[in-house]
């Protein structure tokens, strides 16, 4: 059967757009992950599919870290080049004039073609969508709910299932700034000072309940 293209691709084409900026996101170190204190991708022992290799890699991190470096630092570092990184893909999918390309005429490259990403249905009735605006959506599918921001400091604690405000709260609340932690809070929740403050003293005593899932 020859595909053809969708008369109303507008629903299953988003849903596309969504999965295929969703999996991208998947392929960034996850910045909630720990193993035994450190960020889970920084693996010297390289043996784990996707995390550092062996060899100049993981030398480079034993160096780094012999230097005092904070892992949290290294995981912003990773994470912020590999959304940069994907950032310029969909830039270069949806327009290169985006990135410049082609509009320098010393450009050495033809420029008589372009990219185009086209959803393909593989159930029911054949079809076929070109997919548009992935740079202007990738941030807004950050699963940190950043748009694609680092995290500064503090770094929020690990609590899954628990949303941005309320890590970063817990955190700025383990260092010693109350304040500032009640603040985030309300800004997020709109929640009164007392209600805001109850809400972090509960957290605060589950972590110090289960030392493990403290920062």
């Amino acid at each position: 059967m020859v595909e053809r293209e969708d008369s109303n691709p507008d629903d299953w084409s988003a849903h596309a757009l969504q999965s295929f900026l969703t999996t991208m996101w998947s392929m960034v170190v996850d910045e909630d992950s720990y193993t035994d204190g450190h960020p889970s991708w920084i693996d010297l022992s390289g043996h784990q599919q996707g995390t550092v290799p062996t060899g100049a890699g993981t030398g480079a991190l034993h160096r780094i870290l012999a230097c005092g470096v904070n892992p949290d630092d290294l995981t912003d570092v990773v994470r912020e080049m590999q959304h940069n990184l994907l950032y310029g893909v969909c830039q270069l999918i949806d327009d290169p004039g985006l990135l410049g390309i082609g509009l320098d005429e010393e450009w050495s490259e033809p420029t008589d073609f372009r990219w185009e990403l086209v959803a393909v249905r593989t159930t029911g009735p054949a079809g076929r969508a070109p997919i548009h605006g992935l740079h202007s959506s990738l941030d807004d599918l950050d699963p940190s709910g950043r748009d694609g921001a680092t995290r500064g400091r503090p770094v929020p604690a690990p609590l899954p299932g628990y949303p941005l405000h309320a890590r970063l709260a817990v955190a700025q609340a383990r260092g010693g700034d109350r304040i500032q932690a009640i603040n985030t809070w309300r800004k997020a929740t709109g929640a009164p000072v007392t209600e805001a403050k109850a809400a972090i003293d509960l957290l605060l005593d589950q972590l110090r309940q289960d030392p493990e899932s403290a920062p």
